[in-house]
């Protein structure tokens, strides 16, 4: 059985990464994603660079090389300084997404039905129709997506601190992270518009895992590249619909069933 679940895997996950490039494509192209654009696209910057800011002005702040009374523990925090700038640079854009999802929610929710109106309007009057869920629960969830996700990477980080072997497994960790976190975060407009909770998401990231992991990977690495990054998030955002309408069947709830 395993000689072919590989196989299957392998097709499914290059099909979710067409389904990313496609999208940025039809995304680009598309008016109506355009149009909602700008107003995502400067938030998103603005508050990326707040949290790039203050992260490294906190790192070096409480990470002072000159203070170690060794040379081998000034090289070491000097190796933190480093590694932690850089990871606070890479994962800053996704932070904020996570942040503007706990804040704001639906904040995303125009440009996933730009989107997914550029392809199949029927289908984008029927998510729209949902029954949408509460403010105050899709704003628990994203939190709960937050802390789950800050909470990974810490452990990846001090797993990445084990000679030779934990930087293999953790580099291999963080990437799933980030394809897993990045699938999940731009597929939140379509979960709060059918009102699935925590569990029915959870189930649905599970049961669509190897696609998600496949379109979440390439946009995560992307939107990753620090200060040019969050300017691509509106494109991301959009490419949801192609992704959507290729590999995920009509939801139960699109058609008013629970």
């Amino acid at each position: 059985m395993s000689q072919y679940r590989r196989p299957i895997i392998f097709k499914t996950f290059f099909r979710g990464s067409r389904a990313a490039y496609e999208g940025i494509r039809v995304a680009f192209a598309d008016a109506g994603v355009r149009k909602a654009y700008l107003r995502v696209m400067l938030i998103m910057l603005a508050l990326t660079l707040s949290i790039d800011v203050f992260g490294l002005w906190g790192l070096f702040a409480w990470v002072d090389p000159s203070g170690a009374e060794q040379e081998w523990m000034g090289v070491i925090l000097w190796a933190v300084r480093i590694l932690g700038g850089l990871l606070i640079l890479v994962m800053g854009p996704l932070v904020a997404i996570l942040t503007i999802n706990v804040f704001f929610p639906f904040f995303n929710e125009p440009l996933f039905m730009a989107g997914l109106r550029a392809q199949d309007p029927e289908r984008a009057d029927r998510v729209a129709a949902g029954p949408g869920m509460a403010i105050s629960a899709a704003a628990g969830i994203a939190l709960l997506r937050l802390v789950r996700f800050v909470a990974l990477t810490i452990m990846f980080v001090l797993i990445g601190l084990i000679p030779v072997v934990g930087g293999i497994v953790a580099t291999i960790g963080e990437g799933w992270l980030l394809a897993r976190t990045v699938s999940w975060e731009l597929m939140d407009p379509y979960f709060d518009r059918l009102d699935l909770g925590w569990a029915e998401q959870k189930r649905f990231v599970d049961q669509y895992r190897d696609a998600l992991l496949g379109f979440g990977l390439p946009l995560g690495l992307m939107l990753a590249i620090p200060l040019v990054g969050p300017l691509m998030f509106g494109w991301a955002q959009g490419a949801v619909g192609t992704f959507l309408l290729r590999e995920i069947p009509p939801h139960p709830r699109e058609f008013g069933q629970s």
